[in-house]
C-alpha cells in the first residue's frame, strides 16, 4: 500500500520583476507538468527515489533541502516510524521558474500527512511548504506554491497579497523550455542595479506593472489578441533589461512567426522558459512543432 498525491507546475504569465517593484504577478497552473510524490514502506529506513538521487534521505544532495525540512519536521513533530521509502516521478524541468520545488514540497506535506493521519488543516500545509519554499529560494514570496495549489489564475502583490481569479482566458499556452537553466537572483540583482541608475529603467518598470493590470482585464474579458500584444510589449521590455538570451529570443521569433499571437520568456530571464500565446489548440499544435527542434521540451495548456 502507497500513500501518493500529485502537484502541478506554474508559469508567470506576466509581472516578472515588476513584482519586486509593489506591481502584480500573474501565475497561471500548468495541468501538463505534474510531480508525484508516493510513499511505501522500507525496511531500510527513510530513503529517497528520485530521477537524480536514489538512496539514503539524509545523504541527499543540498538540492533536497526543501523536502528534506519538510518530512524531517513531520516525523520528529509526530513522533513516528520514519521506515519508509519516498518516491518521485516528474516531468516538470528543474530550476526553469515553473514550480518544481514547490510542487515536490506540496505533494510531500500530503503524502506524509495521508501516510501517517497526521490531519494536518489546509493552512497548515501551506505554512510548511511555504517554509520549505523559504529553505530553498530565501525569502520566498508564496506565489510559487500558491499557483500549484490552485486550478485558478493566481494574482500577487507586495501590498495585495493573493487573489485568486475564477474562470479561463479561453486561449492556449505552448510552453517551450530553452534547457538553459534560471538565474533568479543574478537578474533581480541585474534589474535592481539597472533601476537604481536609470530613469528609464524605472519606466519600464511601471510600463510593466501596467501591462499585468492590462493582463488581469483581458482574462476576465476573455481577449485573447490583446493579451498576445501584452506579451510582445513585455519581452520587449525584458529584452531591453538584458535578461532574455540568444535561445530565448530564439523561441520568441520562432513561435512569432508559427501564428503565436504573442511570446515571451517567463520567469527571471537569463535562462528558463518561453510561453507564447495562441488562439487554437490547432495554431499551439502548429507553434509547439515549430519549436520542437530549438526546445528541451514543449508542452501545451488551455488556459
Amino acid at each position: 500500500m502507497a500513500s501518493e498525491f500529485t502537484a502541478h507546475a506554474k508559469a508567470i504569465l506576466m509581472g516578472e520583476h515588476a513584482v519586486v517593484y509593489g506591481h502584480d504577478a500573474l501565475a497561471v497552473p500548468l495541468t501538463s507538468l505534474q510531480l508525484t510524490t508516493s510513499i511505501s514502506p522500507d525496511p531500510e529506513g527513510l530513503t529517497l527515489d528520485t530521477g537524480t538521487y536514489h538512496g539514503l534521505f539524509e545523504k541527499a544532495p543540498h538540492s533536497f533541502g526543501g523536502i528534506q525540512f519538510v518530512v524531517r519536521d513531520l516525523i520528529e513533530r509526530n513522533h513516528v516510524d520514519d521506515h519508509i521509502r519516498i518516491t518521485y516521478r516528474s516531468n516538470i524541468p528543474m530550476t526553469r521558474g515553473l514550480g518544481s520545488s514547490a510542487a515536490s514540497a506540496l505533494a510531500t506535506i500530503r503524502s506524509v500527512n495521508d501516510w501517517y493521519s497526521i490531519g494536518l488543516s489546509e493552512q497548515e500545509i501551506v505554512a510548511i511548504g511555504n517554509h520549505a519554499e523559504d529553505i530553498v529560494h530565501g525569502k520566498a514570496s508564496g506565489l510559487d506554491l500558491n499557483t500549484v495549489n490552485s486550478n485558478r489564475l493566481v494574482i500577487y502583490s507586495k501590498s495585495d497579497g493573493f487573489r485568486q481569479v475564477d474562470g479561463k482566458l479561453g486561449a492556449y499556452l505552448v510552453i517551450s523550455d530553452t534547457g538553459q537553466m534560471g538565474q533568479t537572483r543574478t537578474a533581480v540583482a541585474h534589474v535592481h542595479d539597472l533601476i537604481v541608475s536609470s530613469s528609464h529603467a524605472r519606466d519600464d518598470i511601471d510600463q510593466l506593472g501596467d501591462l499585468s493590470r492590462q493582463a488581469i482585464q483581458c482574462w476576465t474579458e476573455h481577449d485573447v489578441t490583446h493579451m498576445g500584444e501584452l506579451f510582445n510589449q513585455a519581452q520587449t521590455i525584458l529584452a531591453h533589461f538584458g535578461i532574455s538570451t540568444p535561445l530565448i529570443d530564439q523561441q520568441v521569433a520562432r513561435a512569432r512567426q508559427a501564428g503565436a499571437l504573442g511570446s515571451k520568456l517567463s520567469g527571471s530571464g537569463l535562462g528558463g522558459v518561453v510561453i507564447s500565446a495562441a488562439a487554437t489548440r490547432d495554431d499551439a499544435r502548429r507553434i509547439a512543432d515549430a519549436l520542437s527542434d530549438i526546445a528541451s521540451g514543449v508542452w501545451i495548456e488551455a488556459i
